[in-house]
């Protein structure tokens, strides 16, 4: 009896060659547009964070005449504060706050008081921005203004 060998032919080195290849390129594919998906997303907060940044450091503003003032909301008393901005970045006043050894007031744009439209101060332009607080004479004062970006300036005066 003879017996016939069947013979299996197993892939040809070409097929095996060209089927690996494919399977790398597919996945060096999908790296590659993964990382630049994850590369853009980056690139974006850092940009963003970037702007915020240099914005704040563009912020320059200064506190001029400071006074108390009997006529912000007759009859009480007051403390009329100018700020000045000297930067190139238009500004806007969120927080003034107002403090002494006996007292600490905070004022936001609600407690603001006198011929205000805005809180907005434009590059190059000034503010006066009146709060009611009540002055003690001989007492170092001190007056932050505090902006939407986070900056704070303070000042002290006595009278």
């Amino acid at each position: 009896m003879i017996f016939a060998r069947r013979r299996h032919r197993a892939l040809s080195t070409v097929v095996t060659t060209a089927m690996l290849l494919t399977a790398v390129v597919a996945i060096g594919t999908g790296l590659v547009a993964w990382a630049n998906t994850n590369s853009r997303t980056f690139e974006s907060i850092l940009v963003s964070s970037a702007a915020d940044k240099l914005n704040t450091l563009n912020e320059m503003l200064i506190i001029e005449n400071v006074t108390p003032i009997s006529k912000c909301i007759p009859p009480t008393y007051g403390v009329n504060t100018t700020v000045t901005n000297t930067g190139t970045l238009g500004i806007n006043i969120t927080k003034i706050t107002v403090s002494d050894s006996t007292q600490s007031q905070t004022f936001t744009k609600s407690g603001f008081y006198g011929n205000y439209l805005t809180t907005v101060i434009n590059p190059h332009a000034s503010k006066s921005f009146c709060v009611n607080y009540n002055w003690q004479t001989g007492l170092l004062t001190t007056v932050q203004v505090t902006t939407a970006r986070n900056t704070l300036v303070s000042t002290q005066v006595m009278k």
